[in-house]
C-alpha cells in the first residue's frame, strides 16, 4: 500500500501573494506538485497563473471551498490523486476560513490517500503597515489562527522583525518572510497539521464580499482604465485579471491590485480580450456601476 500524499493548505487575505507563493514552491523543484485553486469571482485568474507549473490544476470558481464547494473540494482531490502526485497544495480563497478545509480532509474516505502536512497562512506585510486595522478583521484572523505558520509577503528589512514578534506571539505561529529561504523541511514535515481547528469556530463570512467577473473582447485605453481603477480603489480589496490595452496590440498584461498598490506586467502566454475581477466590501463596491463604466470603457462611450 502507498503512503498517503502529503497536502498543503495555503490560506491568506485577498491579495497577500498566496499564487506567487506556490509558484515559488513550485519552482523549487523538488516534488511533483497537483495544484487545486479556489477562487471567489466566476473567473480564476490564479489557476492561470500557475498552469504549465503542475502535471494537475483544478480551478474551483465562485464559492468557497471552506463552506459551499466542499463536495467539489473533494472531487478535485479524488481527481489529481488520479496523476499520482508527490504532494498537493491547496491555495484557498482569500475570502476563507482554512479550517473548512482541514475538516473536509479529515474525512474517513481519504485517510488513506492524504495527509495534512500543514496549513500556511500568507500574511501581506505592506498591507498590515498601510492598514492595521486588518488584524482585527475576523476573517484575516480566522486564516492566522488556523494555520500552524505565517509566511510574511512583500516584508521590507525595515518592518519585517517587528511584525513577526507580533504574530509569532499574538497567534503562538511560527514565522517566516521573503528573506527566509523556503521551508520546504517545515512544510513537508511528515507531522501533520497541528493547528487548532474547531469546526464550530469556522467563520463564514463570505456573504459581506461582492464579486464582479468582466470580460471584453474589446482592448480598453490605459489612461481610462487606470483612472476607473483610481476610482474603484477606496471600495475594493482586491482587483486582477488580464488586460488588453489600445496602445499596446498583441501585448496583453496581467492586472493586480491590492488596495491602492497596482501592478501591470506582460501576461505569461496570449490572452484574447480583457478578464477582470473585482472584489470589494458589499456595502462600499457598487458592482453595477463598475460593470458599466468598464463597459463603456470597452466600447469607447467613456468621458
Amino acid at each position: 500500500m502507498s503512503a498517503p500524499v502529503p497536502v498543503i493548505v495555503v490560506t491568506g487575505f485577498l491579495g497577500a501573494g498566496k499564487t506567487t507563493f506556490i509558484n515559488r514552491l513550485l519552482d523549487s523543484g523538488q516534488r511533483r506538485i497537483a495544484a487545486i485553486v479556489n477562487d471567489f469571482g466566476a473567473i480564476n485568474v490564479d489557476v492561470e497563473l500557475i498552469e504549465g507549473q503542475v502535471d494537475a490544476v483544478i480551478g474551483l470558481d465562485n464559492g468557497c471551498i471552506c463552506c459551499s464547494l466542499q463536495g467539489d473540494l473533494l472531487r478535485a482531490l479524488k481527481q489529481v490523486l488520479a496523476h499520482d502526485p508527490e504532494a498537493i497544495v491547496i491555495e484557498a480563497s482569500g475570502v476563507s476560513d482554512p479550517r473548512g478545509i482541514v475538516q473536509t480532509l479529515a474525512d474517513p474516505v481519504l485517510w488513506a490517500d492524504l495527509r495534512l502536512d500543514c496549513t500556511l497562512c500568507l500574511i501581506d506585510a505592506e498591507d498590515i503597515a498601510e492598514t492595521p486595522e486588518r488584524m482585527d478583521d475576523p476573517v484575516w484572523r480566522a486564516q492566522v489562527q488556523g494555520s500552524d505558520f505565517a509566511f510574511l509577503s512583500k516584508a521590507g528589512d525595515g518592518d519585517a522583525s517587528a511584525l513577526r514578534v507580533r504574530i509569532g506571539a499574538g497567534f503562538r505561529v511560527r514565522v517566516f518572510d521573503t528573506r527566509d529561504a523556503l521551508p520546504m523541511d517545515v512544510l513537508f514535515s511528515g507531522a501533520g497539521g497541528t493547528a487548532a481547528h474547531d469546526p464550530a469556530g469556522i467563520v463564514q463570512d463570505a456573504s459581506r464580499f461582492a464579486s464582479l467577473n468582466w470580460e471584453s473582447a474589446a482592448p480598453l485605453p490605459f489612461n481610462g482604465f487606470q483612472r476607473l481603477m483610481e476610482d474603484l480603489a477606496p471600495a475594493l480589496y482586491r482587483a486582477k485579471g488580464f488586460v488588453s490595452l489600445i496602445e499596446r496590440p498583441g501585448a496583453p498584461l496581467l492586472f493586480q491590485m491590492v488596495g491602492r498598490r497596482a501592478t501591470f506586467e506582460p501576461a505569461a502566454k496570449p490572452v484574447a480580450g480583457c478578464r477582470l475581477v473585482l472584489i470589494g466590501a458589499r456595502e462600499t463596491f457598487d458592482v453595477e456601476m463598475a460593470r458599466g463604466r468598464l463597459t463603456a470603457l470597452a466600447e469607447g462611450d467613456a468621458p
